[in-house]
């Protein structure tokens, strides 16, 4: 296994040597040594401004949004006017990754701030590892570095993977509810619907918390992180999530039978994670879905949750926005992941393609970052904790393998690619390329300004990158 990893980290770092080589072009402006690089996005401009107080952070966690927010135009009929909002008062990293996508390695990696590969996360059989890190003795999750630089902490919702152990990382900590599981009823392994009449949404119970937390007077400095559930499933929600989004208007996915036909078997099982067996016969997710012809009513309800997180979000930034906080707190968005609906006839996360795997990244620090700004390199969570302590002013821990996201040029984003794993398969976006390589040896490509929807492998059957990898890996 670690014989395993070690190859195919030497592998990824070869093949983003090689992508950075054959996807970036020499700008006009370039100096004669080409010291820098043209990659099609501005730099993260920071200014020298500070708020007249020690800066809070707001920290809001959101649980499988993909890119679907309104912002991205990603796809038809979605409706975030709040994340929408804070876009337009933050700068943007438009091409943000996880370090796994799938819930409790995301967020292991992410709020300690270390690779998967140093934390034994990576997305299969994790709650092992998972359990010895929050048990260990010499690396500290993001809230213990606020507190030892003097902050107040604050939690509710899923900020962490499980609630259990986690109270003692936060001065102020509301115990929260859990979603329960639930296939549900509707024969997809999915359940949606409408929330009973009467019950209160856990992300609800969240926000207001955090709106009382808000409106409280404080002493010290703190550092806020706030977990909304949604849209992960379940899909219960209020009514009115729906109605915003009327059947008849919600628009599929696009789809292709034949996606799977040009990547590596490897990758096809990752595409029918979860198997089911139903009444003794194999099925994938996506059979289930299609078959069920209740495609059309799981998209809507992902769109509903996504508008429920959007609400959620609205009354946090209201409540920021009134309160003796509003100058001198960074508010910053995040997702642990993506998520399939369909596409590459894929559902959930737990792949290795744009749509499990690129999340929304937001950050609101008008004094560091320039409001409306956007970065267009890829960039990955690995850097969300140093980007915060380094917001903060707090000296940046010894364990925190990424670097902040303050001041990035195009020249550094492509010194330092964001990769992904998924077990013993690793991927690798750098510039308009994503390189993935799995562990028998199959691997795909794609250029992604000409097939953002990844289609085309071009190591695949339908086509072959002339030269390039093979060549450049030798260089």
């Amino acid at each position: 296994m670690v014989m395993r990893r070690r190859t195919l980290l030497t592998a990824a770092a070869a093949a983003a040597a090689a992508a950075a080589v054959i996807g970036y072009r020499k700008s006009s402006q370039d100096t004669a040594d080409g010291a820098s690089l043209d990659t099609g996005s501005n730099s993260a401009p920071t200014k020298q401004t500070a708020p007249g107080k020690k800066t809070n952070i707001l920290l809001l966690c959101i649980d499988d949004l993909s890119d679907w927010v309104g912002y991205n135009n990603a796809h038809p009929g979605v409706h975030t006017p709040n994340i929408d909002r804070l876009r337009a008062q933050s700068y943007s990293f438009n091409n943000a990754y996880c370090s796994v996508p799938v819930c409790i390695a995301s967020r292991g990696s992410a709020l300690w701030g270390m690779t998967p590969e140093s934390l034994l996360l990576d997305g299969v059989e994790d709650d092992p590892a998972y359990a010895k890190l929050f048990n260990a003795q010499d690396l500290y999750p993001l809230p213990h570095w606020f507190s030892e630089a003097g902050y107040e902490t604050i939690s509710t919702g899923k900020v962490f993977h499980y609630q259990m152990g986690t109270q003692r990382f936060w001065d102020v900590f509301q115990p929260y509810k859990d979603f329960p599981w639930d296939w549900g009823d509707h024969g997809t392994a999915f359940d949606f619907g409408t929330l009973p009449e009467g019950e209160v949404h856990a992300d609800q119970l969240t926000a207001n918390f955090t709106i009382d937390q808000l409106n409280t007077p404080r002493e010290k400095p703190w550092f806020m992180a706030i977990g909304l559930y949604q849209p992960h499933v379940p899909w219960r929600l209020p009514q009115w999530a729906f109605d915003l989004h009327p059947l008849e208007d919600v628009v599929l996915p696009e789809v292709r039978a034949d996606d799977l036909d040009d990547i590596p078997s490897a990758g096809v099982d990752l595409a029918h994670n979860p198997a089911l067996t139903i009444d003794g016969q194999q099925t994938t997710q996506h059979e289930l879905v299609v078959q069920s012809g209740l495609w059309r009513q799981h998209v809507q309800a992902y769109l509903a949750a996504c508008s429920h997180t959007d609400a959620m979000v609205g009354q946090i930034l209201d409540a920021l926005d009134a309160s003796e906080y509003a100058d001198n707190t960074a508010v910053v968005l995040w997702s642990d992941h993506g998520y399939h609906l369909g596409e590459k006839l894929h559902w959930r996360k737990m792949a290795l393609w744009e749509q499990a795997t690129r999340v929304p990244l937001l950050i609101r620090a008008p004094w560091l970052l320039e409001p409306g700004g956007s970065f267009d390199q890829p960039v990955s969570l690995l850097d969300l904790a140093p980007t915060l302590t380094d917001i903060a002013g707090i000296a940046t821990p010894a364990q925190f393998e990424g670097q902040s996201l303050i001041g990035i040029t195009s020249q550094t984003a492509s010194e330092r690619p964001a990769h992904m794993r998924w077990g013993d398969a690793v991927s690798t976006r750098v510039g308009k390329w994503r390189w993935t390589r799995y562990a028998d040896g199959g691997e795909e490509l794609y250029d992604l300004e000409a097939d953002p929807k990844e289609y085309n492998n071009l190591l695949g059957k339908t086509g072959a990158h002339k030269g390039g990898l093979a060549a450049l890996r030798q260089r």
